[in-house]
């Protein structure tokens, strides 16, 4: 499975690497757990960095958690996600993953109340808005046979 990816053209890992770095911006103007103290520079080696391993690390993950995945009917899959960008957050500096409150909402039939996002959760949400934000980007851009 190595083989293959190390094969893949350069013109696909340049075109995940893009849709990486709009993610990436995506994340650090809107997602409020996700604090950028770099510039510019800082987004474009935080792409890099989640491309490399989500091209290499993420398929070696899921190739180990098969048996999990089976036990679980695909439940935990999101933890590949979850490690990866755990990841590039540990190794790229002026990147950092902070704890937010939701504040409350209320509304006519309920009220719900102020939440804390903390922890591992921190990575979970962010690492969630990454994927969905990357299979949105891929479908917006993507190649139509006519």
């Amino acid at each position: 499975m190595v083989v293959i990816i190390i094969l893949m053209p350069a013109k696909k890992y340049l075109r995940k690497f893009f849709v990486f770095l709009l993610v990436m911006v995506f994340l650090w103007q809107y997602i409020p757990t996700v604090k950028l103290t770099g510039g510019f520079e800082v987004l474009l080696i935080a792409s890099a960095i989640l491309t490399f391993l989500d091209s290499f690390l993420k398929p070696i993950l899921k190739t180990i958690m098969i048996p999990v995945n089976t036990v679980t009917f695909g439940l935990l899959s999101w933890v590949s996600a979850v490690l990866v960008f755990y990841l590039t957050v540990t190794f790229v500096k002026g990147l950092e993953v902070v704890n937010y409150t939701i504040p409350e909402i209320y509304t006519d039939y309920y009220i719900f109340p102020q939440t804390e996002v903390a922890g591992i959760w921190d990575y979970v949400v962010s690492a969630g808005f990454v994927v969905i934000l990357a299979k949105f980007i891929n479908w917006v851009f993507k190649k139509k046979n006519v």
